[in-house]
């Protein structure tokens, strides 16, 4: 029995998965018996989407304040005991990907997560570490070792356990949620919080705004709550969905405020977007000036060098103006005021997000203050959770696959200590 006894199995071949195998194989674990379990027919097939296939590694430039977590302390020093330097170390000297740095943000130059994927595969191959595929794991309990039995009713047995099964977005790759349930057995309701899309899509019922679908502009947005409180804003690149919603980068940075306010129980949210990225006192100057330029003009015509035409003809329709019809010269300044308020502050309701399969990441997972600094689960010797799986999401931008390089390492680390 001894013999069948893996040193270490990490359930998951995801980003985290990977990572932390990797990292074990440069440590004392070299040589041990460690294997990825992964449900899928093949790892890192989350991976391979991020980023929209180019791989957003890491951000140079992390602040804390953009992940939610519930313990920010244990966030703060995990990050700064391995942040982007040694991701970058580990990716180009270890696994040797030549990376680049587009402003905070680092990718692989080859801008292909097919590339992340790969150097992993690669590098896995050439230590030995075995990849069991297509076994989904059903239960886990604990006597002198952890034992897992799979869906089609295989044992195995490790003396550590590393749970990095993702959250509940991308179902299609694996990641349900079910870890929660299939660990049941040794942790409790104390322990998680439950799984929610985060950095996803909002949903509108606002008159009209299926007419801008596919339409995106360079702006910001900000969440506001029925009594007008600014609950989240971000700025970026905002997209009109053909769903009559809303996406894009910024958006998808404030969504996880939307999950809390629905959650919350409140009634009336709305998404306030500047749709110019400029102030409503600079957008008034510049209509003004064109207004003397070409007062003959038509005001789609005439704001179409500074304003997308759907936009204006969105905006003036929804202020009972025809856009393409009256000139520059019908508008007054008390027209010209409304126009500038409106193109900075678009109010949309928001009537929900997007499941699942839309959002990039998810919220809640295992609480991180239940784990030691090792990712380990406090009072649970050898069994450590780690990536997605943990309570921490962040924003756009090389955040989440920072926290699954961190915790995988932590982790790691951990593990070779307890050899």
């Amino acid at each position: 029995m001894e013999n069948k006894v893996y040193d270490c199995l990490i359930i998951g071949g995801g980003a985290a998965g990977l990572y932390c195998a990797a990292k074990l194989s440069r440590s004392v674990f070299s040589g041990k018996r460690v294997a990825i379990i992964e449900g899928g027919n093949r790892v890192g097939k989350k991976l391979a989407l991020t980023g929209s296939g180019r791989c957003n590694l890491s951000n140079s430039e992390i602040d804390l304040s953009k992940y939610n977590t519930d313990d920010s302390n244990k966030l703060g020093k995990s990050i700064s005991r391995y942040g982007y330097l040694e991701t970058s170390d580990f990716y180009e000297n270890v696994l040797g990907v030549v990376l680049e740095q587009k402003g905070t943000l680092i990718y692989p130059s080859t801008l292909k997560s097919s590339t992340v994927v790969d150097a992993l595969r690669f590098y896995l191959a050439d230590n030995k570490i075995e990849t069991i595929l297509n076994e989904r794991v059903s239960s886990v309990s604990r006597n002198k070792f952890y034992e897992l039995t799979t869906e089609s009713e295989k044992t195995y047995v490790a003396k550590n356990l590393v749970i990095a099964t993702g959250g509940i977005t991308y179902p299609s790759t694996g990641s349900t949620g079910d870890i929660i349930n299939i660990l049941k057995d040794i942790t409790d309701d104390s322990f998680y919080i439950p799984f929610k899309p985060a950095l996803t899509s909002l949903t509108s019922d606002t008159p009209g705004i299926k007419a801008l679908a596919g339409i995106r502009c360079r702006g910001d947005v900000r969440i506001v709550d029925s009594k007008g409180t600014v609950k989240a804003k971000s700025e970026g690149e905002i997209l009109f969905t053909k769903e009559g919603g809303i996406s894009g980068i910024c958006v998808m940075d404030v969504s996880d405020s939307v999950v809390k306010l629905i959650d919350e129980g409140e009634s009336t949210i709305k998404a306030l977007l500047n749709l110019t990225g400029k102030t409503a006192g600079e957008i008034f100057q510049m209509i003004c000036i064109r207004r003397q330029m070409y007062p003959h003009r038509n005001c789609a015509d005439a704001l179409s060098g500074m304003l997308l035409r759907n936009v204006t003809d969105f905006v003036m329709k929804y202020m009972g103006l025809k856009g393409d019809k009256m000139t520059l010269r019908e508008l007054d300044d008390r027209k010209i005021a409304e126009l500038s308020n409106l193109l900075c502050a678009f109010p949309v309701n928001v009537t929900g997000y997007g499941d699942e399969d839309k959002a990039q990441v998810s919220s809640g997972g295992f609480k991180l203050s239940k784990l030691d600094d090792h990712m380990q689960v406090k009072n649970c010797q050898g069994l450590y959770i780690i990536g997605e799986a943990v309570n921490v999401n962040g924003i756009c931008g090389g955040y989440n696959l920072q926290w699954a390089w961190t915790s995988a390492s932590l982790a790691a680390e951990g593990i070779s200590q307890n050899v």
